[in-house]
């Protein structure tokens, strides 16, 4: 990293090119991609078989519990039954219409099928795209409290996802999901979501900045782009289809958005609250920047950080100085890199 050479010039993050890398799949590393400019094809190996022979594509995995995140493609007249014995099964439409036990659901809608309740059939009579997640053995309330569900967004009340901040508000997907949860931590933190981590179909205002830097000590953060725009230095701007990945103790930020967006925000453990911050220098040049310059008469699109304009800060000798020094760790040391947290560490399935 570069704190650890003092005379060198800075360790650039993450800057892969507009196609996903070969490594774009891994959780322990941070990714920017696009996830509609993958190949989709028949999946066949290294895949949960509640997708095996569907065709799709991977979009993150944990090689430690098997989890995955995927995008599938439901062809016309599926029909498959599932048990719930091996793992929790996820499924957000894009596109197309799916059902649940004969409960039928049409785009932006969001079906679960826990583990160890009992299973279901899912079927589409037309097709569809979704994402999917699959968690085994993932830490959840017991039931009755998680059971098979079938959520329509659309009817859904929006709840402030930080308190005393109306910039950022969602809808959680992954039921029951418990906010700001005190638990015993000499900083006074809280746990925000369930055991194995929230879902949340997320809303971020226009015009939000948040100019820092912030860390998630407990869990590794997924947030797929559904629509609008966002800046996050370092990785790039987002736009539909972007996907981001931070891992446990990655500092990330400064962020903002010019028009707004709606995201999928995905955690494999609780996330603590509130976020570490630390300054990020020109932190509010490079907000406001991309404010003033992203034009509003043409949508955004998906960009790395090295192609977009707001590299010019990071040419200056300041940003090169702070870069070189231990305060510009790329990783947070609470932990340390590739070790699970305490909390999340604790945490697991008795059933």
């Amino acid at each position: 990293m570069a704190h650890e050479q003092k005379a060198a010039a800075p360790k650039p993050r993450a800057k892969p090119g507009r196609r996903p890398t070969k490594e774009h799949w891994r959780r322990d590393i941070p990714n920017f991609y696009n996830f509609l400019q993958f190949d989709r094809a028949p999946l066949l190996k290294d895949v949960p078989d509640a997708v095996g022979g569907l065709t799709g594509a991977l979009m993150s995995r944990d090689t430690h519990s098997g989890a995955h995140t995927l995008v599938v493609e439901f062809p016309a007249k599926y029909r498959k039954k599932f048990d719930g014995k091996g793992g929790a099964l996820e499924i957000f439409t894009l596109r197309g219409e799916l059902s649940l036990n004969g409960d039928r659901i049409g785009t932006g809608a969001y079906i679960h099928l826990p583990q160890g309740c009992g299973g279901g059939e899912v079927r589409s009579e037309q097709g569809a795209l979704a994402l999917v997640w699959w968690n085994p053995n993932a830490p959840s309330y017991p039931p009755p409290y998680t059971d098979n569900l079938v959520l329509r967004v659309r009817d859904m009340e929006w709840v402030m996802s930080l308190p005393d901040y109306h910039g950022l508000m969602h809808k959680s997907l992954r039921l029951p999901d418990p906010q700001n949860t005190p638990y015993q931590h000499p900083e006074g933190f809280c746990a925000d979501g369930p055991p194995g981590g929230y879902l949340r179909y997320t809303f971020i205002a226009p015009g939000i900045k948040a100019p820092y830097e912030h860390v998630h000590h407990e869990c590794f953060e997924e947030i797929i782009m559904l629509g609008g725009d966002t800046l996050l230095a370092d990785e790039g701007i987002m736009a539909p289809g972007t996907v981001v990945c931070h891992p446990q103790e990655w500092w990330h930020g400064p962020f903002a958005s010019r028009s707004g967006a709606l995201i999928i925000v995905h955690t494999d453990a609780p996330m603590g609250y509130p976020w570490p911050p630390r300054d990020y220098p020109f932190q509010d040049e490079v907000c406001n920047a991309y404010m003033d310059e992203l034009a509003f008469d043409v949508p955004a699109e998906h960009t790395p950080w090295a192609e977009t304009p707001w590299t010019r800060y990071q040419e200056k000798d300041k940003f090169k100085k702070w870069a070189a020094t231990k305060a510009a760790a790329e990783f947070g040391d609470t932990v340390g890199r590739g070790v699970v947290s305490k909390m999340r560490g604790s945490t697991h399935r008795d059933a």
